[in-house]
């Protein structure tokens, strides 16, 4: 079998990749979606300090995707939600690390887990309660006092007043997700049957009756047996050309990137202030801070006022780790599905698959999404069970 990527940026990893926050957590992987969001987005509308920002719009997508996003809050929902995210990515970080040891590929990856760090010792038991939830599946996880918290991350002795404790994943991951992509890409190429088209943007796709002829790109016609559609926010447009709908809503987050300037200083494993919604993640002599969901459309602009609490968390926790005021600002899009689980194999169109709607967890679910679908595009039965990722109706 040959594959081809048909990649419209210059370079693999160039979209949402190369701002994220870096992590690769099962840890993460609860469902928006829960009987806590209504109010949630209540607040985002006074309070604009909120990770979270709904905002009033007329945008019938958003509407739409809304009053699906409420149908799924109940807690039963949630908890189905949950489950299926979670042992999709839980199987995708053993995915990630069986592809660690057969490439050997850099992508300044750490194995120090991840940190989520509570201010209040309230919050803290609220939080331990809320990861019982996927403890209770497997996930591996420490609670950690404040001086526990320290002793573990010495870079936080500057701010030890801060926090009250932690809840601890020692099994998570941070990196490069941006290298990670291009570096797995010039693998593939030289050691499979793949070839990876950069520059080249799918513009149309044309149908025969029930299935695709052919796709039109900016470098001309391409055919293939078989097709798969993994481009993320702009997923939705495509399969509007196909025929059909997928329930995919852009949430723009934002990130900077500082360099480092003292190592010693830098958090050496990933970092989340659960109350401040902010991570932090080191990616080898660089520093990377996220934060926000703003249900903004497909807008990508960003103006100084919307960094402004994930400075203000970077130089109060890690003060001396990084030169602020060279950082790099970025903004950019999730593709989010209502029920927070991407969709995967197969569509209504016979020869076309679906790799779609990761949302914030798009790094994360990577490897295993991906290694399911092309066990359903070649017929193999995949290793977990997918029926929570099918597309409705298909």
């Amino acid at each position: 079998m040959t594959v081809t990527v048909l990649e419209r940026r210059e370079d693999a990893g160039l979209e949402t990749s190369v701002g994220n926050a870096g992590f690769y957590s099962p840890s993460d992987a609860f469902a928006w979606a829960s009987p806590s969001a209504l109010k949630l987005a209540i607040k985002s509308l006074v309070n604009p300090e909120l990770g979270i920002q709904y905002k009033l719009r007329f945008d019938p997508m958003l509407w739409r995707w809304s009053a699906s996003f409420l149908s799924q809050c109940r807690n039963s929902a949630w908890q189905k939600n949950s489950d299926a995210k979670y042992r999709l990515a839980a199987y995708s970080l053993n995915m990630l690390n069986k592809l660690e040891r057969d490439t050997n590929i850099d992508f300044d990856v750490t194995d120090g887990g991840i940190f989520y760090a509570c201010r209040d010792a309230g919050a803290l038991e609220i939080l331990k309660q809320h990861f019982n939830f996927l403890q209770d599946r497997g996930l591996t996880l420490e609670h950690l006092d404040r001086d526990a918290l320290i002793e573990k991350m010495p870079a936080l002795s500057t701010s030890a007043g801060t926090y009250a404790g932690a809840v601890y994943s020692p099994d998570c991951k941070t990196g490069d997700s941006a290298k990670f992509a291009q570096e797995l890409a010039k693998y593939c190429v030289k050691n499979g049957n793949c070839h990876v088209e950069c520059g080249v943007s799918v513009e149309s796709i044309l149908m025969d009756k029930y299935e695709i002829s052919s796709v039109w790109t900016s470098n001309g016609e391409f055919k293939a047996d078989a097709y798969v559609l993994a481009a993320g926010p702009q997923s939705g447009f495509f399969a509007k050309q196909a025929g059909f709908r997928l329930p995919i809503y852009p949430i723009k987050g934002f990130s900077i990137t500082a360099p480092i300037i003292n190592d010693e200083m830098a958090p050496t494993a990933g970092f989340d202030d659960v109350e401040r919604l902010v991570t932090a993640s080191k990616l080898g002599n660089r520093l990377r801070f996220s934060s926000s969901a703003v249900f903004g459309g497909f807008d990508k602009s960003h103006r100084p006022k919307d960094f402004h609490t994930i400075l203000k968390l970077a130089r109060q926790v890690f003060p001396d780790a990084a030169d602020y005021d060279q950082a790099v600002y970025w903004a950019g899009l999730r593709p989010m599905t209502p029920n927070s689980k991407p969709i995967l194999g197969k569509s209504p169109v016979r020869n076309l698959f679906l790799n779609v709607g990761h949302g914030h967890l798009g790094w994360t679910l990577s490897c295993g999404a991906g290694k399911v679908v092309a066990d359903i595009v070649a017929g193999i039965p995949p290793d977990i069970e997918t029926e929570a990722f099918c597309l409705r109706g298909v």
